[in-house]
């Protein structure tokens, strides 16, 4: 399973229960999350956005997301989206 870094762009796989986050919403990593004994798989933090505003901040299994290649802030990806 491949992890992404900080502040790179994911699209999740499916839906999260209790939030209005679903498959197919993209989001910005913030935070990795390590193992524990509740929840075994590593995790991320999510900032989840729709039409450019945050839609929620959601905790998920690495498993649950497909990394992206953008980087929020990444010079050359911004310069690209908007020439």
């Amino acid at each position: 399973m491949t992890t992404a870094t900080l502040f790179q762009w994911v699209e999740l796989k499916q839906d999260v229960p209790n939030s209005p986050v679903k498959a197919g919403n993209k989001g910005v990593i913030l935070d990795h999350l390590n193992p524990t004994k509740t929840q075994p798989e590593e995790g991320y933090i999510l900032e989840v956005f729709e039409d450019g505003e945050t839609l929620d901040v959601v905790y998920v299994p690495i498993s649950w997301v497909n990394p992206l290649l953008e980087c929020w802030g990444n010079i050359e990806n911004d310069t690209k989206q908007t020439t």
